[in-house]
């Protein structure tokens, strides 16, 4: 009896713990638009997105829908953009299917490294994660 108390009660703390962050899908979807990225896939990053997903690009205008945003991230790879470095610094639920991430990047624009501070909500429909609207600020250029 008391054996079986104390596994219940193992079992019911494991179960509040916040899993690894490798098991956070959020993690996952980010490691695929990573990879996706540094080979110039914008097909891939566009699916990555929600079908009405919106990229607020700094000094310009906004990118909305995932045709859009294949032709954006084709045009970025076209003009010398890739080697994406990204960090996640925050992941937080901010509902049953509403997440916001804040992350870090440093990426290759014409050969020089730029530092990057995102936030993305993400939106969970059909069983999976997508990328609802993607918010970025450049800091500069940084060696690398």
């Amino acid at each position: 009896m008391f054996s079986r108390s104390i596994l219940a009660l193992i079992v019911l703390v494991a179960m509040t713990l916040p899993g690894k962050a490798q098991d956070n899908p959020i993690v996952s979807r980010m490691k695929a638009f990573t990879e996706a990225f540094n080979v110039g896939d914008a097909e891939v990053i566009a699916g990555i997105y929600a079908e009405d997903g919106a990229l607020l690009v700094p000094q310009g205008g906004i990118v909305v829908g995932r045709e859009a945003m294949a032709k954006h991230y084709a045009a970025a790879f076209g003009s010398g953009v890739g080697n994406l470095q990204y960090k996640i610094l925050e992941i937080r639920k901010a509902g049953p299917a509403t997440a916001v991430e804040i992350g870090e990047t440093r990426i290759v624009v014409n050969g020089q490294t730029v530092a990057n501070r995102s936030m993305h909500v993400w939106v969970f429909s059909d069983g999976e994660w997508f990328l609802s609207r993607d918010m970025y600020h450049v800091l500069g250029t940084v060696k690398p």
